[in-house]
């Protein structure tokens, strides 16, 4: 089997020839960039709509999820309500409705991409409420990753510079004149566009004091001129009078810059091993060539023939996000918001309140004794119908043809929706026996499915 080691770096980029487009290729396609199921349209059940994205066809379906990122100036209709709701939910102070604010935006969002990319960035500028304090600036946050989110990535970088959750998060507001503070200029550069081993101490120092006079009025950025270092710096051995803006541009400016955020995409969206460097120079190179341009970037990337590889299938272990948000939208959710990120919470992953500024490290990290235990309570209760407008026996009757009534054809169809088949023949006669014993509800046939290893990965 080929892997990630064995392709050839420029083929591997290549888009792919999807003639034998089918089930299992769509599934891996909207797992990875749409949170496991196509954007709701038409109310039309997760199920059928993903049988109907075969029909459509592999360019149709992405084109659905590539169409151009929503223009920030003319927002549609349900934007503007989510909007309202999240900045009054912001206003009243309360974390846990604007987790669930957040959560439920992913659900129902017509461009889940874009809603993939801002958690994605959410924990690339890993930020949290518990020391920001302020929830209206965490939801302003919110909303500045989500305009950049598919956009060109200096402009996010800088906007970040500026951002007032950043600015509380990482101490720009006591970096000053004569004791500059390195918070953000160290994070600028290990976690936000380099990586460990690509800056000295000496750039952080300079990037640092570059920096001074980022600060807050009120709520506002506010740039002091009196706190600011205007004295010439040396950065990466280029000097001159630099400013705060003008770090996002050296360090993006570095040849690691692209190798860097090339890698934070091929995480996301292909696998969770780390991959070869020579793998991803190319679609580094297209990065640079773009002034990182990140939904060119994800185009080449959800095209290719790396993408559609046997190495990339069922190669990420599922995020709290994923998983929950998953099983809600197959089964029709009716959870609270409140109540989703109480879910979340006992998964291991509370949006907006990252465990550190490195963020969530995701991969096999997601998985332990107590997020494990939470993943199986909440299969069990929405395959019993809890949180959902139905039950997994009522789903199964639902999208089963009038002529599978059978135990081997309850079993089959169960397969397709939860694992597109995926499923081992051993495994496959385990959950016959189980549907053949008239004492076990289908229910727990499909509590099974859930909590299998198989349904853990993206």
């Amino acid at each position: 089997m080929e892997t990630f080691q064995t392709m050839d770096p420029k083929q591997a980029w290549q888009p792919a020839q999807l003639n034998q487009w089918d089930l299992r290729q769509a599934a891996h396609l909207y797992r990875r960039a749409a949170f496991g199921f196509p954007p709701l349209d038409s109310a039309q059940p997760a199920w059928p709509a993903l049988r109907e994205r075969v029909k459509l066809g592999p360019e149709g379906c992405l084109d659905e999820l590539l169409g151009k990122p929503q223009d920030s100036g003319s927002p549609a209709q349900m934007d503007l309500l989510l909007d309202q709701i999240g900045e009054r939910i912001a206003r009243e102070g309360e974390l846990p409705k604007l987790q669930g604010w957040w959560l439920y935006r992913m659900l129902y969002s017509p461009r889940p991409l874009e809603e993939r990319a801002t958690l994605l960035w959410h924990n690339h500028f890993a930020t949290s409420a518990a020391k920001v304090e302020k929830l209206p600036l965490m939801f302003q946050q919110n909303q500045l990753i989500r305009r950049h989110a598919l956009g060109h990535f200096p402009d996010l970088l800088t906007a970040m510079g500026r951002d007032p959750a950043m600015i509380i998060w990482l101490d720009s507001n006591k970096n000053v004149k004569g004791r500059p503070n390195e918070n953000y200029a160290r994070e600028v550069m290990e976690l936000f566009s380099l990586g460990v081993g690509n800056y000295t101490e000496h750039d952080i120092r300079e990037a640092a004091r570059a920096l001074t006079g980022f600060t807050l009025r009120g709520d506002q950025f506010h740039f002091d001129p009196a706190l600011h270092d205007d004295s010439p710096k040396t950065i990466f051995g280029q000097s001159g009078n630099f400013g705060g803006d003008d770090v996002a541009r050296l360090v993006l400016d570095q040849p690691a810059a692209a190798m860097f955020i090339a890698g934070k995409l091929f995480r996301e969206f292909v696998a969770d091993q780390a991959p070869p460097p020579a793998l991803l120079e190319p679609l580094a190179g297209q990065l640079r060539e773009s002034n990182f341009d990140i939904h060119q970037a994800l185009s080449t990337l959800l095209r290719s023939q790396l993408f559609f590889s046997p190495a990339a299938y069922l190669a990420r272990i599922k995020s709290p996000v994923e998983y929950v948000l998953g099983l809600l939208r197959m089964f029709d959710s009716r959870l609270e918001v409140a109540d989703l990120a109480k879910v979340m919470e006992g998964q291991g992953q509370s949006l907006f309140a990252p465990p550190n500024v490195k963020g969530w490290d995701g991969g096999p990290a997601w998985l332990n004794t107590a997020t494990i235990i939470a993943r199986h309570n909440l299969a069990w209760t929405v395959a019993h119908g809890t949180y959902t407008r139905i039950d997994a026996e009522a789903m199964l009757r639902a999208n089963a043809p009038e002529e599978a009534k059978t135990a081997p054809q309850q079993v089959a169809l169960a397969c397709d929706i939860f694992l597109q088949g995926d499923v081992a023949p051993q495994v496959r006669e385990r959950l016959l026996r189980l549907a053949e014993n008239k004492t076990k509800p289908i229910n727990e046939l499909v509590h099974l499915l859930l909590t299998m290893p198989e349904y853990q990965l993206a």
